[in-house]
């Protein structure tokens, strides 16, 4: 009798939908399993999960009761599409001898500093960095450093106090910003380790086009090959991402061919398995790698479908199980799927009134947006991308029908802020 294959999902907040995922598994003929955490968006989210497959929760178990039930499954394969589940999902596949991010490896795809040290040791690229654990520290950093700088959390998603400086006082006070106590409203969450690296410098960009560029790639041993490349917008200051666009890129083809080959070299000297995503920054001296996460990148499956690119969730699938999958030359034409963010200006402190949402929904070109905010929100910049107010997306022809699209949506007006 045929068995099968059972496909764990370990599941948090993540980059793929869950119908998604479900129909990827369906035209792979497999169940999905999902392994929630502990969280509590993982649990509200079980009673949705187990519409469209099982449920083995983590919640009430420890880790050694969650592996004899899974175990007792018998699964072919381990995946996670959420950030913040890499490294158990490393020490489940670890345990249950499922084909994953090694352990060995896990600290280089999780922390960038010590990414940044694989990458200078493998020859994929090299950056001054110094690794901070407290204010004091800024001076020694600086000196190794130099001027101008970003600092950024060594462990941390969606630009979280992420910031660029040029002076010894701008990098004295960030730090003590950011080490500081996260109890008052005036301060943004704190952290524990920070990282400070030279500023890549992005080559000038007509607007509303980003100076870099991200790929994401599936990997099977030395095996790497670039799945989707997603085009950016420009960022907000001080770096916030306003979301991006695919199939085909305003960058020229020959340098999309350079980045998805840089791409294609981190992630495998990070010896990952399955999908990544890979963030490069587009200089005037030639592409550069910003960091590379361990998982499906934000949006890239929807835009990636959308654009009739290519198909993360079933490469996605198909690698977890260890079946063949097929991977996309550059797109060089075809429709323009984006995700546009908007973001709050930097010195909005909260959200005083949203008007009428259908300045947005009446733009030409645009299919859906998704208010992510109420009044009387927080829109503090220092924690990035949770205080994003909205998605817009939709696709266009041209783009130059998608520039026309962006300053539209930069110009409605719909919200108010308090500064």
């Amino acid at each position: 009798m045929s068995h099968t294959p059972v496909l764990l999902v370990v599941y948090d907040t993540g980059s793929l939908a869950p119908t998604r995922l479900a129909e990827a598994a369906l035209r792979n003929d497999c169940a999905l399993v999902f392994v929630t955490a502990k969280t509590e968006h993982a649990q509200e989210m079980i009673p949705t999960l187990e519409m469209v497959g099982s449920v083995v929760n983590t919640a009430g178990r420890t880790e050694e009761e969650t592996l004899r039930r899974l175990r007792e499954l018998r699964p072919a394969g381990i995946l996670t599409f959420s950030e913040f589940q890499i490294a158990t999902t490393v020490r489940l596949a670890d345990a249950l001898g499922l084909p994953y991010h090694r352990s060995a490896d896990l600290a280089a795809i999780t922390h960038k500093d010590r990414q940044r040290e694989r990458f200078a040791e493998t020859g994929v690229d090299s950056i001054r960095m110094r690794t901070i654990t407290r204010p004091d520290q800024a001076a020694d950093a600086m000196a190794h450093v130099g001027l101008p700088a970003i600092i950024k959390p060594v462990v941390g998603a969606s630009s979280r106090n992420t910031v660029a400086v040029t002076t010894a006082e701008e990098c004295e006070a960030a730090l003590a910003a950011m080490f500081g106590p996260s109890a008052t409203e005036s301060a943004g969450p704190a952290e524990t380790t920070v990282m400070m690296e030279e500023l890549l410098i992005g080559r000038a960009a007509p607007s509303p086009w980003g100076d870099y560029i991200a790929v994401d790639c599936v990997a099977n041993g030395d095996d790497v090959r670039p799945v989707f490349v997603t085009s950016k917008f420009a960022l907000a200051e001080p770096f916030r991402e306003r979301g991006g666009y695919g199939g085909h890129s305003v960058v020229p083809e020959d340098e999309v061919r350079q980045v998805r080959d840089l791409a294609c070299r981190a992630v495998r000297a990070l010896n990952i398995h399955g999908i990544a995503d890979v963030e490069i920054k587009l200089t005037a001296s030639g592409p550069r790698v910003i960091e590379v996460n361990g998982r499906l990148g934000a949006w890239v499956d929807d835009l990636a479908v959308r654009s009739g690119t290519s198909d993360p969730a079933d490469v996605a699938v198909r690698a977890a199980l260890g079946r063949p999958y097929e991977t996309p030359d550059v797109k060089k034409d075809g429709p323009l799927a984006f995700h546009y963010l908007i973001v709050p200006p930097k010195g909005a402190r909260r959200v005083r009134a949203i008007r009428t949402v259908g300045a947005l929904r009446r733009l030409p070109h645009v299919d859906r947006v998704s208010v992510l905010t109420e009044p009387g929100a927080g829109v503090d910049w220092r924690i990035g991308a949770r205080a994003n107010v909205a998605a817009v997306t939709g696709s266009t022809a041209t783009h130059q029908e998608l520039a026309e699209t962006v300053a539209a949506i930069e110009s409605a007006d719909w919200i108010d802020y308090e500064y």
